[in-house]
């Protein structure tokens, strides 16, 4: 165990990189979770943080069950999506620190799409939705409620993280980059990203979350700055378990974390998005941060049945974020799964 500085939170964390496992532990089946004994309680009751496989443990060969019983991210396909299993290969070959710490569980919340209404724009697609809180673009399925064969199971994306600033100087703005599952015609999301807020003056806080709306966002101790290339995957193993794979690859720095939904809620997995954020703050809507332009590449999103959906897909919506009647973000396609967002 190699003892790690985390300057976020001024503390001594240990960064896990030898799991040990009981003897003779069976390797789970897809659907099953991950082995208990490799979760950490946090001090947030519905979040674990995920433990480092054993040392001398290879992603790259691994089998799906065996990235599934030490709670890996899923992996793309590497004959049927060799693009996208090319990003997963460039991440998880990365060799990473685990570092643990406290949770900071805020009043921030990155809510379901708030739409206002449905726009046609040629230029990009025959149907672009307009939302006050998103902009990005979303993958939709017709479910209403979660199974194992077309429910959504695992997003996965890189971005870069912005500089931003804070043009009306009225108090903060904020802006948030992330990967999620739900959220469109359902009560619920489950994701992951990065905040970005400014300051009148732009002084800039950066930090990397987690949620399950509506829990609220609880900021994870692991060290992000602007202009960092980030890796992030979430996946589902059931309606109401989730998990979250955080790395900056240009740290070499990761963490994970396994959520379970809030009560009485439960992951329909309908859509999964890669989305641009003015996140509810304390109860209200936030000023959406000049974050000039967010880049998304390797994006892709699979079902259970294996199937990939990326932005470029057919059954891929755009959304910009206009917010008293002024458009304030767009997303453009640079390929099928790769984008910008554009702040206006």
């Amino acid at each position: 165990m190699n003892r790690v500085r985390n300057n976020a939170h001024g503390k001594w964390y240990l960064a896990s990189t030898v799991c040990t496992l009981a003897a003779g532990i069976a390797f789970a089946a897809p659907g099953h979770q991950a082995w208990a004994g490799d979760l950490i309680p946090t001090n947030v009751a519905s979040i674990a943080a995920v433990q480092a496989p054993p040392a001398g443990f290879n992603p790259l060969i691994a089998s799906d069950a065996t990235l599934e019983a030490y709670a890996y991210p899923p992996r793309p396909d590497a004959l049927k999506h060799p693009a996208e299993f090319a990003k997963w290969k460039r991440a998880m070959a990365v060799k990473t620190t685990r570092t643990f710490g406290d949770l900071k569980q805020t009043g921030r919340y990155h809510g379901p799409a708030a739409l206002t209404g449905v726009h046609r724009d040629y230029g990009q697609r025959n149907t672009t939705y307009n939302s006050s809180n998103w902009s990005g673009f979303v993958n939709l399925n017709s479910l209403t409620s979660y199974n194992t064969k077309t429910s959504f199971y695992y997003i996965i994306s890189d971005l870069v993280i912005p500089q931003v600033t804070n043009p009306t100087c009225s108090g903060w703005d904020y802006a948030a980059e992330w990967v999620g599952i739900d959220g469109w015609n359902s009560n619920d999301v489950l994701q992951a990203g990065i905040g970005t807020d400014a300051a009148c003056g732009n002084a800039q806080t950066t930090y990397a979350w987690i949620e399950w709306y509506p829990y609220s966002e609880s900021e994870i101790p692991l060290a992000v700055a602007p202009g960092d290339d980030m890796f992030i995957e979430v996946w589902d193993t059931s309606s109401t378990v989730g998990y979250a794979y955080v790395e900056n690859i240009t740290t070499g720095q990761v963490e994970e974390y396994k959520l379970t939904a809030p009560n009485g809620y439960k992951l329909v997995g309908n859509s999964a998005e890669w989305i641009v954020e003015a996140p509810g703050v304390n109860g209200s809507q936030a000023t959406l941060a000049d974050f000039g332009y967010d880049i998304f590449w390797g994006a892709a999103a699979y079902n259970f049945a294996g199937n990939e959906f990326v932005p470029g897909s057919p059954t891929t919506v755009q959304v910009d974020m206009v917010q008293g009647g002024t458009t304030v973000s767009i997303p453009y396609l640079f390929d099928s799964t790769a984008f910008y967002v554009v702040y206006q």
